[in-house]
């Protein structure tokens, strides 16, 4: 029974360090079910959850005898609950690492996402270093004149605690170091959108789902973001979306995974922000 599956996850999240509040409970959603005679249970990367969330209604459509669940808890837990058989698919931000891999399982990437360094539009610096990056974000670089940008202040804006994307801009831009306490935070990455179109000095990040001409989007590492850069890894801002399975993996997740990846599947993921990784 599902609820058994879900109580498994939950132990394995314990026992791998994952917050238990993070996998307290389902992501809210018409189609969970407790019990169901084909069930898809999906577990992982939080990150990831927010896109394959959006395929399951349409997945359903086309599969009526599946019954899906998704549930978040960070890709590690994810994976070893897969490896223990708790969950069909697990979702990681990330590809499996030396230590990780194994015959068994197999990662499909589904999408990229990328994340852009943002400025005001008037803002004459058109590129910046990821070592200039961690400078400001920590406050150490605090005038825009540090990088040959005007003798004004720097206004960094940042997104809350629980971003996902603020979590990943402290590991890869920042090596786990946090904010300077002087950093804006916004909830929503409309506000820190619409923060620096009105601020000619301030700086911040946003996914590719919300850039618009209100900010401009800076090179990072003389390479500007586009879906070429991300999908040649050119771009050093990006996270992976993966699907990982079994090879002994039921009809339904091997269904799910071909989903992800088919014309109709990645163009909803495209949709919603992640640069397209299969026709």
């Amino acid at each position: 029974m599902m609820i058994d599956r879900r109580r498994f996850i939950r132990g394995i999240a314990i026992a791998a360090g994952v917050g238990g509040a993070t996998l307290a409970g389902l992501i809210a959603y018409p189609y969970v079910v407790a019990r169901a005679q084909k069930e898809l249970m999906i577990s992982g990367s939080v990150a990831v959850s927010r896109f394959v969330a959006l395929l399951i209604a349409p997945f359903i459509e086309k599969h009526t005898h599946v019954k899906v669940a998704i549930e978040g808890g960070g890709s590690i837990a994810g994976l070893v609950a897969l490896d223990h058989g708790g969950i069909d698919l697990a979702m990681m931000s990330r590809d499996l690492n030396f230590e990780e891999f194994n015959l068994d399982l197999h990662s499909n990437l589904i999408g990229i996402e990328g994340v852009a360094i943002v400025v005001h539009p008037s803002m004459n610096i058109n590129g910046i270093s990821l070592e200039h990056l961690d400078g400001i974000f920590e406050g150490s670089i605090v005038n825009w004149n540090q990088i040959g940008g005007p003798n004004k202040k720097i206004n960094v804006y940042n997104r809350n605690e629980g971003s996902t994307t603020r979590a990943f801009v402290e590991d890869v831009v920042m090596k786990g170091a946090k904010f300077s306490r002087d950093a804006k935070v916004f909830d929503s990455a409309a506000g820190i959108s619409d923060a620096i179109a009105e601020d000619s000095y301030g700086i911040g990040y946003l996914t590719n789902k919300n850039l618009s001409n209100k900010v401009k989007a800076v090179a990072v590492n003389g390479v500007a973001i586009s879906d070429k850069t991300l999908l040649l890894k050119l771009y050093p801002l990006y996270r992976d979306m993966f699907l990982v399975s079994k090879n002994s993996a039921s009809s339904a997740a091997k269904d799910f995974v071909r989903y992800s990846l088919s014309a109709k599947g990645q163009e909803i993921l495209v949709k919603h922000g992640l640069t397209q990784v299969s026709r």
